[in-house]
């Protein structure tokens, strides 16, 4: 029992090492194609090198790092094609999840309404890293009304292995407006249980982030 114990801690501490790490990555503290020093990591996410090192594994899985002969673990960095097949394989899989939504009750549409309130509050801060956040379970909470969990879970690792890109266009303050009115007219579709309605306004959604996405990453 106390080997599983010990076991479970680790686990633990590589999960909230990864999440941190993931977080820096997302708020471009970590960039991509910057050099990942481990000693100076592990300080600031304050953890041994051990679970660091299982984190950074945990990340190569997920495409968010990488691995280089010589110069050890990256930022990975994406190019243009890279994002535009990121975005093809959300829009089918993302079409799949809204098309097989079951009907929400009154009290998960205000939950979901709510995310885009926070979303709301996180620009009005100023807060990227909080826009993200909102804007991510906005959308998640519609997904979860799907029962294609491995549909979600490839989406989730797909918008993680961009977010660090899709964060650069939420410092635009067309971008911010734009996302919470289409966020507002996402939960009007799901108030009266139109799927159909839910697809369209979802497809336009991510085509918007995606024309400003890769417009910004060609530009630079």
């Amino acid at each position: 029992m106390a080997d599983m114990a010990v076991a479970d801690g680790a686990t633990q501490l590589t999960l909230q090492a990864a999440d941190q790490i993931r977080d820096l990555i997302i708020r471009r503290i970590l960039l991509p194609g910057e050099k990942i020093r481990q000693v100076e990591l592990a300080n600031r996410v304050g953890v041994s090198r051990s679970p660091l090192r299982e984190a950074l594994r945990t990340l190569e899985s997920e495409g968010i790092v990488s691995y280089e002969v010589n110069r050890g673990y990256v930022v990975s960095r994406l190019d243009r094609h890279d994002l535009e097949q990121i975005y093809r394989m959300r829009a089918l899989l993302e079409q799949e999840l809204l098309s097989s939504i079951a009907r929400p009750d009154a009290r998960t549409v205000r939950a979901i309404a709510r995310h885009n309130d926070e979303m709301v509050h996180a620009i009005e801060a100023g807060n990227v890293s909080a826009m993200l956040e909102a804007n991510r379970n906005f959308h998640f909470a519609i997904f979860e009304l799907s029962p294609l969990d491995l549909f979600r879970r490839e989406v989730r690792r797909l918008w993680q292995l961009s977010e660090g890109y899709r964060a650069t266009y939420l410092w635009l303050p067309e971008t911010r407006a734009r996302i919470v009115s289409e966020h507002a007219a996402m939960v009007a579709a799901l108030r009266e249980f139109d799927p159909g309605r839910l697809v369209e306004l979802g497809a336009q959604h991510r085509s918007a982030s995606e024309d400003v996405v890769v417009g910004l990453l060609a530009g630079s």
